[in-house]
C-alpha cells in the first residue's frame, strides 16, 4: 500500500494552512503522514497548530531561513519513510478528496514502479474562477515547470539525493526538480495523470516577483540543462512577455469582475 508524506511549510497564514488541513483530513486514502514546518508564526497559526490531536500530523513551530530552508526541513523528514512526497504549502488544497485514492491507484497499477508522478492543476483568475492547466509533456522541462508543485508526487528513495538550493530565492522547485528528473533512468518510470490534482495559492511569493524568478530560471538552464545563451535567452523573452499578458489579463478580468 502507497504511502504519502505531505509537507506543508507555512509562516503567518492562519486561514491558508486551516483550508490546508481540511483538504488533507478530508481525503478518502488514509495511509499518510502531514508535516507541518511552521516558521514561528505569531498570526495565531503556531498557536492552533498545537490543537491538532491526529496520528497522521507531525507538527514543528522554529525560526528558520526563508521558504527553501523551510521545505528541505520538511523534506528531511519526508524522506525517513519509503512512498512518495509531496509538497503542498499552506493555502493550497488537493483538488477533491480523492486525489491521494487516484495517484495510489495510478502508482499501483503502473507496470513500472513510477520515480516521479505529476497531474494538471487548477487555480483562481483575477475575476475569481477556477481554471484547470493541464500538465506538460516532461520533454518540455527546459521551459519551464510541467505542472504547479503541489501536483507532483516524488518516490522519496531518489528524493534523498536531492535539496532545495537556497542560492535560489524563488526558482529553487524547478532546480530541485531538473536535478530529480535527470536522475531518473527510464521515461517509463514518469507518469502524468490528465486530471487536476491541486488548487494553488496565486498569492505566492514566487508568483509575485515572477520577473524576478525569471532571471533565476536563466541561471538554472544554463547550469543544470547546459542550455545555449540563444536559446537561453530567447525563453527569457517569450516568459517575459508571457508574464506581462497574463498580469495584464488579471487586472482586466479583477475590473470586470
Amino acid at each position: 500500500m502507497t504511502q504519502f508524506t505531505i509537507v506543508t511549510i507555512n509562516w503567518n497564514n492562519l486561514a491558508g494552512l486551516q483550508k490546508t488541513y481540511q483538504s488533507v483530513a478530508s481525503q478518502t486514502y488514509r495511509n499518510l503522514r502531514w508535516i507541518v514546518v511552521d516558521g514561528a508564526s505569531n498570526d495565531g497559526a503556531a498557536e492552533w497548530l498545537q490543537t491538532i490531536d491526529e496520528p497522521w500530523a507531525e507538527i514543528t513551530s522554529e525560526p528558520d531561513n526563508g521558504l527553501y530552508d523551510a521545505m528541505n526541513k520538511g523534506l528531511e523528514k519526508a524522506v525517513t519513510t519509503p512512498g512518495y512526497t509531496l509538497f503542498l504549502n499552506s493555502g493550497d488544497w488537493l483538488y477533491d478528496e480523492r486525489v491521494l485514492e487516484l495517484v495510489a491507484k495510478t502508482i499501483e497499477q503502473a507496470s513500472v514502479a513510477p520515480k516521479y508522478v505529476y497531474g494538471d492543476f487548477a487555480r483562481f483568475t483575477g475575476a475569481g474562477r477556477l481554471h484547470q492547466f493541464p500538465g506538460k509533456p516532461i520533454e518540455r522541462l527546459f521551459i519551464g515547470m510541467p505542472s504547479s508543485h503541489q501536483a507532483m508526487y516524488f518516490e522519496n528513495e531518489l528524493l534523498k539525493t536531492v535539496r532545495f538550493r537556497d542560492s535560489y530565492k524563488l526558482s529553487a522547485d524547478y532546480c530541485m526538480l531538473i536535478e530529480f528528473v535527470n536522475q531518473i533512468e527510464s521515461r517509463e518510470q514518469i507518469v502524468h495523470i490528465r486530471q487536476p490534482l491541486c488548487v494553488f495559492d496565486n498569492t505566492g511569493v514566487s508568483v509575485q516577483r515572477r520577473f524576478e524568478a525569471l532571471k533565476e530560471d536563466v541561471h538554472i538552464r544554463r547550469k543544470h540543462l547546459k542550455l545555449s545563451a540563444f536559446r537561453n535567452y530567447g525563453l527569457y523573452a517569450l516568459h517575459y512577455v508571457h508574464t506581462h499578458v497574463r498580469n495584464l489579463q488579471a487586472a482586466l478580468e479583477r475590473k470586470t469582475a
